[in-house]
């Protein structure tokens, strides 16, 4: 009997210690059935998020590679920090899919509580979340948590150059449509928001006020590869957008704006296949987007993180 009494109160014990640790984590699948807001492994993985506690929510851009973004998050949960990732349709319209991450904002707002959230956004992925993090839009919609910060990474907040056809009235009508069906072809709806004259890049919005700051990352492209062959020779540069492209004054000179450029390849910044991207870890470390290893953790960590893109890329 007393064996009986012992199994029992400890199976209660566990039992309970398993109830605490539900009750103080999230099951994202819970708040988003739709998988929009998930791990940023495979879709597959669960995740769960802690109560109460800071969160990086990380924002693809087009035709983002998995693996770089699976590879990021988890050097932040090397440094004890939760993240998530933001997923969509990159051939939608830009407009629609930033108030959708309003939404998925807002409904994370409460697991969160008063903690910090940070919003990065690489690319595509950066022009929407700084859509999202503006006032008086249309539909009404708009971030209430805070606090909250966002970094953008290579966005083309001046819009995109090869697209600026895209957005010539006069041609698109005198092409009876082809113009149009070309287009919508390559980017999906997204070719009315992306070219320079476009309303989504010409009026840019004003930033909610709550955001503490928008780091504005912007990379100098110009002789950076991707691929080199065995000789050493560049085979596939890594050049997407230039300066003038990611360099729109109403966003760079807004009140939260802080802008800064680093000399890195469109893909390199954020990992590639043979770079892990220091570069990048450097500045949010410099600018407190992310946690800094203690100095005798350094070598471990730099050895860590290594591992880690060398499994994920």
């Amino acid at each position: 009997m007393g064996m009986w009494r012992s199994w029992v109160t400890c199976t209660a014990i566990a039992v309970g210690m398993i109830s605490n640790v539900q009750a103080e984590t999230v099951d994202l699948s819970m708040l988003f059935p739709d998988k929009s807001v998930r791990s940023c492994g495979t879709s597959s993985q669960p995740l769960r998020i802690k109560n109460n506690e800071p969160l990086v929510l990380i924002i693809h851009g087009c035709l983002a590679s998995e693996g770089q973004f699976k590879a990021l998050s988890e050097v932040y949960e090397q440094l004890g920090q939760q993240t998530a990732c933001f997923e969509y349709d990159d051939r939608r319209r830009l407009d629609d899919v930033a108030g959708e991450l309003i939404e998925a904002v807002n409904t994370l707002s409460p697991v969160l509580g008063e903690q910090q959230l940070t919003v990065l956004g690489h690319s595509q992925g950066g022009l929407i979340t700084r859509r999202a993090s503006t006032n008086q839009r249309s539909d009404g919609k708009k971030i209430t948590h805070d606090p909250i910060e966002i970094a953008t990474i290579s966005a083309p907040f001046k819009g995109i150059e090869a697209a600026s056809h895209c957005g010539i009235s006069w041609l698109r009508i005198a092409s009876l449509g082809v113009v149009d069906a070309i287009c919508y072809a390559v980017t999906g709806a997204k070719y009315l928001d992306i070219p320079p004259q476009a309303d989504f890049i010409e009026t840019p919005g004003e930033l909610i006020p709550q955001l503490d700051r928008h780091l504005i990352i912007k990379t100098d492209e110009l002789n950076t590869c991707r691929i080199e062959d065995a000789k050493g020779q560049c085979i596939q540069d890594d050049y997407v957008f230039s300066l003038v492209e990611q360099t729109k004054s109403m966003v760079d000179s807004s009140t939260q704006g802080q802008p800064i450029t680093v000399h890195a390849g469109h893909a390199e910044i954020v990992g590639s296949e043979t770079v892990t991207p220091w570069k990048l870890i450097e500045v949010l470390q410099r600018y407190d987007l992310m946690a800094k290893p203690d100095a005798s953790d350094v070598e471990a960590f730099t050895t860590s993180v290594n591992q880690i893109y060398q499994r994920f890329i």
